[in-house]
């Protein structure tokens, strides 16, 4: 099939016979069946020829419209361009059908439909279903008629408006359990599927390579690089607009079931016909200029190019050390990539935000492909570059998902996307529509990354992991700022500016939501997990978060302005950091994933070493500062309790020297000692958004991430330090050692008399939490549950699917 579409629609051919004018004006369907009967004789050559000259004059690269610099539309070849295009797929569809009605071709097609998956496709705002019972991955959906046509008696299911967007998994049993299939995808048998005559789909397999090329030809010329880098929305909305007739041909065609899935799948997966149809432009001036265009964009797709050189450069790391640092950090890491000795200054000049530390790009990345700029090889390659360009359109988002039951198309479009996972990533940053945008990503990963097979097989042949983590640090060096943590002067730590529009509109979610999807399989979690160059990588991602949204008590007069910052602080924190915590603690449950649990703990604790030398720490906290975010802290913590708890694993095995211990307890420590300070109105001239936060901390949806390992990783530090040392750095961090002194009189320097009480009634408060709370003490995972239903029940009624979003377990 490839070879004779190559024949019909590129490579050298000899001298063209020339189709007359009138020919165009011929009944079509006479036409197409004359075409038909001359590609059916064995020496199929002439046929070939014929079709070629008359589809170079139906779908001619002179034809597609381009959409002017101001904005106006340009016709190449005059008229009135919705006819000439209307014109242009009534001749496809007689061509498709081999001078038959089109109608009665489509349901020929479908007759021959082998296909045992759903796959409706649906967008935003759809009602569907999802069965936690019958799920094996946990973003599994179904749609209304698949659901109520399965047998889903007593099971955990609940119905859900689709915010994103999604596609009905039934048929597919890598990412649901065959028992819970409707009636209609029952799995069947190869000898039910008929075979599909060999003339049926024989003119399609010549017709839509041109066709396709014909696409990309307007996605091409309907494109301008921007010199900001920026495209207009305006223009592209145009171009989009001329271009909906034709995908939605390209939509109808898949709709018309698993034989012409494949034969599309050939077409926009064979290099061959790319290669042809794409290099032999011959003199068509209007597909040189086309071309120029498709080269132009493609510069930009790469992640390193000159106006982007200086980025935050990642390591092959050695053991025990960092992959990332900051300049002046190599007495601290070690080994460090090449270093760029300028401060960049924030664009605002504002002090508040301090400088930008950047190291460049090692050239020892571990996939340097990552790095480079696109290569494309195929039809299917350009066109998602193009869908990425444009902004993910909700017509080509429809149409590339609608092909997904196509298992051959399936692995390809996967491999493709991650083969543009980073210039995804960049065009979302630019994006203005990034919303919409990260919807439809997701739209399109969620439906890729579900499938632990697939995910797994992605990983081993494309570095999956490998691509993932790196976009994101890229993605994060864009907003990395000065940490004032600790030491404000000489501070050589950086973390994320919560102020910055990638956190604040939570515009990284999309890459995070794929990251925390693929480590839902245990295949790969495993491969992540064993990968000490990806732990490190990892650890050094988290750090970025290690103290942000810093908080430093006003003692003087009221805060101006009360940022509300924290709102992305605590989201970040619990998406970017907690959530892949979780989906990897989840694999390590058994004794014989010690060795995982080993690995974490190792490169958690080289970073936080890593961390307090950065921040010049000694062995006390700044005064009258608080950050509420310790995710190193908390990753350790976590990893712990499931050491001792679940895999049998001796505490002191895991543990670090006492000095360790030390510097380890006292940021946790300092957040209960501000909380204690923040419930006695110490903070109050801060506005009540630090009061939003301590709140934030405790609540139930982020208590599980924060105040909960917090208070464990206290308890051990508690078990394992000098019992005097420890409560003695309990009330110095709660400022009253002094009210417990013997003496009829005190006076208490760093407390205010009206704060005194309120401060002690914190810290013995503290310490009965301390003593009392067991969560991470031997309770079982069925002694939590029970635990935190009662702690829910007890306020209110709650339903099933309520308490389902209370409870952080």
């Amino acid at each position: 099939m490839a070879a004779a579409a190559a024949a019909a629609v590129g490579g050298p051919q000899p001298p063209q016979p020339e189709l007359p004018a009138a020919g165009l004006a011929l009944d079509k369907a006479a036409t197409a069946a004359h075409l038909k009967a001359a590609l059916s004789r064995p020496d199929n050559r002439a046929g070939a020829e014929e079709l070629q000259a008359l589809l170079e004059r139906v779908l001619s690269a002179e034809r597609p419209l381009a959409v002017a610099a101001d904005g106006e539309e340009a016709a190449a070849g005059g008229g009135g361009p919705g006819a000439a295009e209307e014109e242009a797929l009534e001749w496809c569809k007689c061509l498709l059908a081999g001078g038959g009605g089109y109608e009665e071709f489509c349901a020929a097609v479908r007759a021959y439909d082998p296909a045992a998956l759903c796959g409706l496709v649906w967008t935003a705002n759809f009602v569907a279903y999802r069965c936690r019972t019958c799920g094996i991955s946990p973003c599994m959906s179904l749609c209304a008629e698949c659901f109520h046509q399965g047998d889903h008696t007593g099971h955990d299911f609940n119905m859900f408006r689709s915010q994103a967007g999604g596609a009905c998994d039934c048929g597919d049993s890598n990412v649901m359990r065959e028992s819970g299939f409707c009636r209609r995808h029952q799995i069947k048998s190869s000898s039910n599927i008929p075979c599909v005559p060999k003339d049926l789909l024989m003119m399609s397999e010549f017709v839509l390579p041109r066709f396709i090329f014909c696409l990309i030809q307007y996605l091409r010329e309907g494109y301008n690089e921007p010199a900001a880098d920026v495209p207009s929305e305006k223009d592209l909305s145009k171009v989009l607009q001329l271009l909906e007739p034709q995908i939605s041909f390209l939509e109808d065609l898949t709709k018309m079931g698993g034989a012409m899935r494949s034969v599309l799948t050939q077409v926009l997966t064979n290099q061959q016909n790319y290669k042809d149809l794409t290099s032999g432009l011959g003199e068509n001036t209007c597909a040189k200029k086309s071309h120029e265009k498709y080269l132009i964009a493609l510069k930009s797709s790469g992640l390193t190019y000159p106006e982007d050189k200086l980025v935050y450069g990642i390591q092959e790391p050695s053991a025990g050390t960092s992959t990332l640092a900051v300049q002046g950090f190599a007495g601290a890491t070690g080994t460090l990539g090449q270093l760029d000795s300028s401060d960049e200054e924030d664009q605002d000049g504002s002090q508040g935000l301090g400088k930008r530390k950047r190291v460049k790009l090692s050239s020892s990345t571990k996939d340097q492909s990552i790095m480079d700029v696109l290569k494309h090889k195929s039809f299917l390659e350009e066109l998602l570059f193009w869908t990425i360009k444009y902004e993910f359109p909700q017509k080509m988002v429809t149409f590339l998902l609608n092909m997904l039951p196509d298992q051959e198309y399936k692995v390809a479009f996967t491999k493709t996307f991650v083969q543009h996972y980073a210039f995804i990533m960049k065009t979302l940053k630019k994006s203005h529509e990034s919303d919409t945008m990260s919807n439809r990503i997701v739209h399109i990963s969620v439906q890729l990354f579900s499938n632990e097979e697939l995910a797994r097989q992605v990983t081993e042949e494309c570095q999956l992991l490998d691509i993932m983590v790196t976009v994101l640090l890229y993605m994060m060096e864009s907003c990395l700022i000065k940490s004032e943590l600790q030491d404000e002067e000489n501070s050589l730590h950086v973390v994320v500016n919560c102020g910055e529009a990638l956190l604040k509109n939570n515009t990284y979610w999309p890459l995070v939501s794929d990251f925390i999807n693929i480590l839902s399989h245990q295949s790969v979690a495993k491969k992540f997990l064993e990968d000490h160059g990806l732990l490190v990588t990892w650890m050094n991602f988290v750090s970025f978060f290690q103290g942000m949204n810093l908080n430093k008590r006003e003692l003087n007069e009221h805060v101006e302005f009360e940022s509300q910052t924290y709102y992305a602080a605590f989201a970040a924190e619990l998406e970017a950091c907690a959530q892949p915590m979780w989906g990897l603690l989840s694999h390590c449950k058994v004794r014989e994933t010690q060795e995982y649990t080993r690995n974490v703990v190792r490169y958690c604790l080289e970073a936080l070493q890593d961390w307090f030398d950065a921040i010049n720490f000694v062995d006390e906290p700044a005064p009258n500062q608080v950050t509420f975010h310790l995710p190193l802290h908390r990753y350790y913590a976590m990893f712990l309790s499931k050491a001792v708890k679940c895999q049998e694993l001796d505490l002191d095995s895991v543990l670090p020297d006492q000095e360790m211990l030390m510097k380890l307890m006292i940021h946790p420590l300092q957040i209960q000692a501000s909380l204690a300070e923040i419930h006695s109105n110490m903070w109050v001239r801060n506005g009540l958004q630090i009061k939003g936060q301590a709140m934030t901390y405790v609540q139930s949806h982020f208590c599980n991430s924060m105040i909960d390992p917090d208070i464990y990783l206290l308890q051990v530090c508690a078990s394992r330090l000098d019992p005097d040392y420890f409560i003695s750095s309990v009330f110095e961090r709660f400022k009253v050692v002094d009210l417990l002194t013997m003496a009829s009189q005190h006076q208490n320097t760093v407390l205010d008399a009206e704060h005194e009480r309120s401060m002690l009634e914190g810290a013995l408060t503290f310490l009965v939490i301390l003593l009392s709370l067991r969560l991470h003490l031997g309770m079982s995972d069925d002694e939590i549950l029970r635990a935190e239903m009662v702690a829910q029940l007890c306020m209110n009624d709650r339903t099933h699917s309520s308490l389902l979003d209370l409870i952080s377990f």
